[in-house]
């Protein structure tokens, strides 16, 4: 990336933009910016830079941006390119000069649902139970809970709900294989609510919560507890829909029942800086409840993330199975639920 992009993006994109486009409210503190419900990140206006205390970093947006997404510095600047719309014909002369003054809030754009069509059903259904392996009654449980549907393309629409049971998020997941060395496609739809993300199955009586990065994980984690004879319904579900950890703390100010939170985020160094963060956060709030670590099986050969294990769990029984077809099926705990109560 060139120096001039990377000039470009600091000199017209604010942390206070980003951090409002991204759902966050923004609040004056005297000739300084903090967020409402993380008082200890203080923003710099004039000087573009952020110093979050109770995280122990700072910087500019290029290293918020960085933070709030879990990606490097190229990944970045790429993302914010887009939000440039006049550097690639002005890059040459310069950028404009950005304005000092704080942005005026951006009105919130309502949530518009992409059309539902139930011809496509088949699309979702093989992508999630042959592709992805997710077990029939877990698929059955997001249809009945109106948590997936198709869209007129095929994809995967799933949503998620607030305290009152209204969908504030909805992303759309490509459902045919990518191309070799393309990435499948994903979207989240405009006016989706990034300050909760994506939760599924919030209920007043739920005391256990379980995180993952992304949704199809969450869809895996109830499918492995399926599998051991829990019930997956007991279970509240956050997708970060990313490794930043700021829903985590949205979604406990919310539910104070909350008594056991469970992090499955992936098993690589995104996911356990994640989990740091979590811990870091929670104990920022002074969270007196139980935190385990819930880390897929390592064991599995590229074994990352909780979609992962359950396949490579499946793939397990099935060897088991055809080796002693006499036998009654036993699953076997797999690593780390063993233990979950």
């Amino acid at each position: 990336m060139s120096s001039d992009l990377r000039k470009a993006i600091l000199e017209n994109i604010s942390i206070e933009e980003l951090l409002r486009e991204e759902g966050f409210e923004v609040i004056p503190r005297g000739r300084k910016l903090t967020v409402k419900g993380h008082d200890s990140l203080v923003i710099t206006p004039d000087k573009g830079v952020f110093t979050w205390n109770s995280r122990g970093f700072a910087g500019s947006v290029i290293d918020l941006y960085m933070r709030l997404h879990g990606c490097d510095a190229r990944t970045a600047m790429t993302a914010l390119r887009k939000r440039l719309p006049k550097y690639s014909r002005q890059h040459a002369a310069g950028p404009e000069p950005r304005q000092r003054e704080p942005p005026k809030p951006k009105e919130k754009v309502p949530l518009k649902l992409p059309e539902r069509d139930n011809r496509k059903w088949s699309r979702v259904y093989a992508y999630l139970m042959a592709t992805r392996q997710i077990t029939p009654t877990v698929v059955k449980w997001l249809v009945q809970q109106k948590t997936i549907y198709p869209d007129e393309r095929g994809n995967l629409c799933y949503v998620g709900r607030n305290a009152q049971g209204t969908v504030n998020y909805c992303a759309r997941k490509g459902t045919l294989t990518p191309k070799d060395g393309q990435k499948g496609f994903r979207n989240v739809v405009e006016g989706s609510d990034y300050e909760h993300r994506c939760v599924m199955n919030a209920r007043p009586q739920h005391t256990k919560l379980i995180v993952t990065e992304a949704a199809v994980d969450a869809w895996s984690f109830a499918s492995m507890l399926e599998l051991h004879g829990l019930d997956f319904r007991d279970y509240t579900y956050l997708s970060l829909e990313c490794t930043y950890e700021g829903p985590l703390g949205k979604f406990l100010e919310e539910n104070p029942q909350v008594k056991t939170i469970y992090l499955g985020q992936d098993a690589d160094e995104a996911g356990l800086k994640s989990r740091d963060r979590c811990r870091d956060l929670l104990k920022e709030r002074q969270y007196s409840g139980k935190v385990i670590d819930k880390l897929p099986d390592a064991r599995a050969p590229g074994c990352k993330d909780w979609n992962d294990a359950l396949k490579y769990y499946l793939e397990q029984q099935r060897i088991r199975e055809q080796s002693e077809p006499s036998r009654e099926p036993i699953m076997e705990p797999a690593p780390g639920l063993e233990l979950t109560p």
